[in-house]
């Protein structure tokens, strides 16, 4: 239904990007690197059997690396200092855990699909998300060779996740850890330990919706090619991104439960990139030699 709504919105704007007598697009392709920053809900409720193995100095935070992602955008100008955008966004979180908590995700049977049993070690997750969003973005002062821009994003994502025990292969030993634990994990298959719209998962990538915002500036290089570099915030309905389900301890009636946790994730994102603008209609270089005034450097030359 989301996707539909999106589709709609994109066909009103290209019927009206037409249906003017001039009109300025945009198109925008960039590179991109996300990181999640945190969970937002009720914390899950260690289960007492995991508070019992995890270590005293465990943590259940995740440190974020930085990785590459690819998107593109359609721009229609609206006003002369807002845009409308349609974005398909490719984009990559991964983070890891050196000193893992036993989470209570470990003790459901939804584990036992992927092992037998946990090894506390190193974890670390990877996580793809395929974006399509609609985007609002409102240019400060765009008579100038340098923007600035706040945008508002609504998106709709496909969120694909691995969680595995850390490969060290390529990288020196933590000190005092016994490399032996990872590789007998490796060595018997117990590599992956969640994995959800992957290949080797049987369950398709789980759609979600998030929404959010950020500032940016563009910097005119010619009179039609920009460059963009935007930073945006997003909360996002999913409580996977750190490759991690959240499941909470209650007991009711003297029984000892796992609850499915839903929880929100934090994201973060920065794009740089190139926009290259240009009009289609009647309001173009003409036989006068006239320029669209909403081109940059327009006022400063007349």
């Amino acid at each position: 239904m989301v996707v539909r709504k999106l589709l709609f919105v994109f066909m009103m704007l290209m019927v009206g990007a037409f249906s003017v007598n001039a009109q300025l697009i945009g198109f925008r392709v960039a590179a991109n690197s996300g990181m999640l920053m945190s969970e937002f809900g009720t914390s899950d409720v260690p289960h007492p059997n995991a508070l019992l193995a995890s270590p005293a100095t465990s943590s259940d935070r995740f440190t974020p690396q930085l990785s590459a992602g690819l998107e593109g955008e359609i721009l229609f100008q609206v006003t002369e200092k807002t845009y409308f955008g349609i974005e398909l966004d490719y984009t990559h979180l991964r983070g890891f855990n050196d000193d893992p908590p036993v989470f209570n995700y470990f003790l459901t049977p939804y584990f036992q699909y992927y092992q037998d049993e946990f090894i506390v070690s190193p974890l670390e997750y990877n996580t793809r998300l395929f974006n399509v969003a609609v985007n609002y973005k409102y240019f400060f002062m765009p008579d100038k060779t340098f923007t600035p821009f706040f945008k508002l994003t609504g998106v709709v994502a496909l969120v694909g996740t691995e969680l595995k025990y850390r490969d060290f292969s390529q990288e020196e030993p933590l000190p005092g850890f016994d490399l032996n634990v990872i590789d007998y994990a490796f060595s018997e298959g117990a590599d992956v330990l969640y994995a959800r719209g992957t290949s080797i998962s049987e369950q398709k990538k789980w759609p979600a919706f998030h929404v959010g915002g950020g500032i940016g500036f563009d910097y005119a290089l010619r009179d039609n090619l920009l460059f963009e570099i935007d930073g945006t915030c997003t909360v996002l309905n999913s409580g996977i991104i750190d490759g991690v389900p959240n499941f909470t301890y209650a007991n009711e009636d003297g029984d000892d439960l796992l609850k499915y946790n839903r929880r929100l994730s934090l994201t973060t994102q920065i794009s740089v990139g190139l926009v290259f603008l240009f009009e289609i209609g009647d309001g173009g270089r003409g036989g006068d030699g006239r320029i669209d005034p909403n081109f940059p450097f327009y006022r400063n030359k007349h």
